[in-house]
C-alpha cells in the first residue's frame, strides 16, 4: 500500500512539473509572440532589387531604426517589360506603422553590427503621399556592391602607388639636378640670372616713376590720356554718326543700292576681263593677238625710222612753195 502511494505521488508531482513547463512555455509564447507581433495585426509589402548582399529570411525591418517587421520570403522575379531578372522581397509589416510607409518611402539594405546582418531600413513618407496598402511595392535602392567597390580600390591603390614611385623617381633626379626642373633648382648661375632680371624690372620700375624714356612717358604724361580720350571721343562721334544715318560713310556702309551698284560692277569687270583673256573684242585682239600685236610693232618701228629720216633730210620731205599774187 505504502509502495502504490509513492508510486501515485510520483506521477502526480511528474504530471505537475510538466503541466507547469506547458505553462512557463505557454507564458513565453505569448511574451515573444507580444514582442515579434506574431499575434499582432500584419499586412504585406513588396521590393525588387538587382541584389540583396546576403539578405535572409527573417531579417529585421526598421521604420526610422524603429523594429517594425521581419522579412518574410526572397525569390527571384523575371520582368517581362525589360526582360531583366531581379530579386523580389516580401516583408510583413505591423499594421499600426502602415500610415508612416507612403508612396515615396524607399526601402534599403543596410548592415547590422560588426558581424554584418542584413536588415531593410524603410524612410518615412510625406503626409502628402497615399498609404501603401497590402501587397503593395515600394520603392527601393540597390545596395552598394562593396566586393566590386574593394576590386577598384585596389587598382586606385596601384595606380597612387604608381605615381608615388614616378614623383619619387623626378624627385631622385632633381636632387641631382637631372633634367629640366633639376638644373632650375640646382643651377647657381639661374639665381645671379633672376638676381638681374628683377634689378633690370626695378631699374624699369623706377624710371616709370620718375618718367623717363618712351615708357615713363607714356604712363606719365597727362597729355597722352587727354589725346586718347579726345580720340575716342571723336571715335564714339562717328560712331553715333553712322548710327543716325548722317554723312557719306553711312550711305556706303548701309545704302543697299551702292552695294547692289558694286556688286554689277564687279560682275561687269569680271566678264571683260573673261572677254580681255579669250581675245575677244579689240582689247582682247591688242592682248592676245600676237599678229596683231606684231604689226604695231613693225609700224611704230616703220614711223620712229621714217621720224628719223625726216630730222636728217627734212628738205627731201618738206618743201615750202611761195607764190606772189
Amino acid at each position: 500500500m505504502t509502495h502504490r502511494k509513492k508510486y501515485a505521488d510520483r506521477k502526480i508531482a511528474v504530471g505537475g512539473l510538466i503541466t507547469a513547463a506547458l505553462l512557463l512555455s505557454l507564458v513565453a509564447i505569448i511574451i515573444i509572440s507580444g514582442q515579434e507581433g506574431l499575434l499582432r495585426s500584419r499586412y504585406e509589402l513588396r521590393t525588387r532589387m538587382d541584389r540583396v548582399n546576403g539578405l535572409q529570411v527573417g531579417a529585421p525591418v526598421w521604420l526610422a531604426g524603429v523594429n517594425v517587421g521581419t522579412v518574410s520570403d526572397i525569390r527571384f522575379f523575371h520582368e517581362k517589360e525589360t526582360g531583366k531578372t531581379k530579386i523580389e522581397v516580401r516583408m510583413k509589416i505591423k499594421k499600426s506603422v502602415q500610415d508612416l510607409i507612403r508612396a515615396d518611402s524607399r526601402a534599403r539594405i543596410g548592415t547590422l553590427g560588426l558581424l554584418g546582418d542584413k536588415y531593410i531600413a524603410i524612410s518615412l513618407g510625406s503626409p502628402d503621399a497615399p498609404v501603401l496598402k497590402d501587397k503593395d511595392y515600394i520603392q527601393s535602392t540597390n545596395p552598394v556592391d562593396f566586393e566590386e567597390m574593394i576590386s577598384r580600390s585596389i587598382g586606385v591603390v596601384d595606380d597612387i602607388t604608381a605615381t608615388v614611385e614616378h614623383i619619387k623617381s623626378v624627385a631622385e633626379k632633381t636632387d641631382k639636378g637631372a633634367g629640366t626642373l633639376g638644373k632650375l633648382i640646382n643651377e647657381p648661375s639661374l639665381y645671379f640670372d633672376f638676381e638681374d632680371f628683377f634689378k633690370s624690372v626695378e631699374k624699369l620700375v623706377k624710371q616709370v616713376e620718375n618718367s623717363e624714356g618712351t615708357v615713363g612717358l607714356l604712363f606719365n604724361d597727362p597729355s597722352l590720356y587727354r589725346n586718347l580720350d579726345s580720340a575716342l571721343a571723336e571715335i564714339s562721334a562717328l560712331a553715333d554718326t553712322l548710327k543716325s544715318g548722317n554723312g557719306t560713310l553711312k550711305k556706303l556702309l548701309r545704302d543697299p543700292a551702292l552695294y547692289d551698284n558694286m556688286m554689277a560692277s564687279v560682275a561687269r569687270i569680271d566678264s571683260l576681263i573673261k572677254m580681255i583673256q579669250k581675245g575677244e573684242g579689240t582689247a582682247g585682239q591688242l592682248i592676245s593677238n600676237r599678229e596683231l600685236y606684231d604689226k604695231l610693232r613693225s609700224t611704230a618701228e616703220s614711223l620712229d625710222s621714217l621720224i628719223q629720216e625726216i630730222k636728217k633730210h627734212p628738205s627731201k620731205y618738206l618743201k615750202v612753195k611761195v607764190s606772189i599774187f
